[in-house]
C-alpha cells in the first residue's frame, strides 16, 4: 500500500505517516488503531517488539496500555493489554470488521462500551462489545486499571 493510500484510508496525515514510518515520531494509541484498521492487521503488529526489554506502553487520550501477549485459537487471535484509564473520556473509532473487545476491571470503576450502550463496571466485572463499532472508555472517579482483550477473527 502506498503512503498516500494509507494516509487516505486511515485518516492520518501523509506527513505523520511518513514520520512514523521513519521512526521520527511516536504514535498515540488512536493513531495506531487507525493505521491497524486501514491495514487490516491487529494492533500488536504495529507495536515494536524489543527483544529482552519490557513492552512499552502505548497511550491515547485517556488510555495507556501495556501489551501482555497474543494467543491464537479456533475463534481467532486474542491480544491482551493491561491498561490504565483516566477519567477523561476516550472515544475510539470502529476497528476492522469482526473485532470485539473485552474490558475487565482490575481496580477502580470504569464506564465503557459501544457509544449509546456504555455500562458502569467495578472490580471483577467485565463487558464484551463489538470493537467494529465506535466505543468509549472513561474511569468513573480516579484512574482505573483494566485488562483489555482484543478479539480478532481469522482472516
Amino acid at each position: 500500500m502506498s503512503l498516500s493510500a494509507l494516509a487516505r484510508q486511515s485518516g492520518i496525515g501523509k506527513g505523520t505517516v511518513s514520520e512514523l514510518e521513519n521512526g521520527l515520531r511516536g504514535a498515540r494509541l488512536d493513531t495506531l488503531f487507525a493505521l491497524s484498521t486501514a491495514l487490516e492487521v491487529p494492533l500488536g503488529a504495529l507495536i515494536p517488539d524489543r527483544a529482552g526489554e519490557a513492552p512499552a506502553a502505548v497511550s491515547g487520550a485517556s488510555v495507556s496500555a501495556i501489551p501482555l501477549g497474543t494467543w491464537t485459537g479456533d475463534a481467532g487471535m486474542i491480544e491482551a493489554y493491561r491498561a490504565t484509564i483516566s477519567p477523561q473520556r476516550q472515544h475510539s473509532s470502529a476497528h476492522q470488521a469482526g473485532v470485539e473487545e473485552t474490558v475487565t476491571v482490575i481496580r477502580g470503576r470504569v464506564h465503557a462500551g459501544t457509544e449509546g450502550d456504555e455500562r458502569d463496571l467495578g472490580p471483577g466485572q467485565s463487558i464484551r462489545y463489538p470493537g467494529d463499532l465506535p466505543h468509549t472508555f472513561a474511569a468513573v472517579d480516579d484512574d482505573a486499571e483494566v485488562l483489555l482483550l482484543m478479539h480478532y477473527p481469522h482472516p
